[in-house]
């Protein structure tokens, strides 16, 4: 049942989401953040056999990736509307038979096979908040990401990646990283940050394409081409320009409590950090290419083009 009746400015937007998570979904169909954001989008529309299909994708991918918790929850959503369906009532009853194993494993002590760790990270952080944080939290070995200075722009985390990953070598990275550093020092008033990935890879689309690709298996980030997305001006000015412009993180889309957000550098934890603190609400981050949230920023604040 529809909270409130949509507008046709509403619905157009929510249909746009849906259109956009489909398509990320046909490369990546075990996302459960788009997943969970694809289900909600269905319902608000009224498309509930959609919704429900999503959910038990939904279910499949918690299950899969070991969230049995999570898995359960998604189960017993399903089970209201179909209390037959055997294919759930199969997966209900084996993750029970593998909760109740955990169970034993942590009374006797010999929780090493990994099932209860997976089960009670993931199960306490939640769909959206924390378990993508987590990822990052462990790229970057357990750093106290609080206690991070804005100035730390995740930039020298990036460079090691990029060199890690053979797409540059140390000195090519090392000039652009003091470049960007240099252009980022005092941003003036609406003026955008400078991209270290958009330096390195200067103009060269199949570095580029392979950056983000490496990004993305490491991170587990989404990646959302901005660029084809009508970006609503309210909801990208949701944060303040110093996170917008000077961080080059673009709110695109908001679904209920959850507001999802593009970035080019997900090695940004102080910025990430900054984010969460200012918003209050549920923040999921996806990857996209730089030059397509700077030229979405310049539109959303009206900004000249760089030179």
């Amino acid at each position: 049942m529809l909270e409130h009746t949509l507008s046709e400015e509403e619905h157009s937007q929510i249909v746009q989401t849906i259109e956009m998570f489909e398509v990320i979904l046909q490369t990546q169909p075990d996302d459960y953040q788009s997943l969970e954001i694809l289900k909600e989008a269905y319902a608000k529309v009224g498309r509930t056999t959609d919704s429900l299909k999503t959910s038990r994708r939904l279910a499949e991918a918690y299950f899969n990736s070991g969230s049995y918790t999570l898995a359960m929850q998604e189960c017993e959503v399903i089970l209201l509307r179909e209390p037959n369906a055997p294919e759930i009532l199969a997966m209900l009853g084996d993750i029970e038979s593998r909760l109740q194993a955990a169970g034993h494993q942590i009374a006797t002590g010999g929780s090493k096979n990994g099932l209860v760790a997976a089960t009670s990270v993931n199960g306490t952080n939640g769909l959206t908040h924390g378990v993508q944080e987590g990822a990052l939290v462990d790229i970057q070995s357990g750093s106290n990401r609080h206690g991070q200075n804005l100035q730390d722009r995740g930039d020298e985390h990036l460079a090691k990646f990029l060199v890690m990953q053979q797409l540059c070598s140390e000195d090519e990275v090392s000039q652009a990283v003091e470049t960007v550093k240099q252009l980022n020092k005092n941003l003036p008033g609406q003026a955008l940050a400078a991209s270290l990935l958009d330096k390195v890879c200067q103009q060269d689309s199949d570095k580029l394409d392979a950056a983000i690709s490496g990004l993305i298996d490491r991170t587990k980030f989404a990646y959302v081409p901005i660029e084809y997305y009508d970006v609503d001006r309210q909801i990208a000015r949701m944060l303040p320009d110093n996170l917008t412009l000077g961080r080059l993180f673009l709110p695109f889309d908001l679904i209920s409590r959850t507001i999802m957000i593009a970035c080019c550098n997900p090695f940004d934890a102080a910025g990430r950090d900054a984010v969460q603190q200012s918003l209050d609400y549920t923040v999921t981050w996806y990857l996209a290419r730089p030059s397509a949230i700077i030229k979405a920023l310049q539109d959303v604040y009206r900004l000249e083009s760089r030179a």
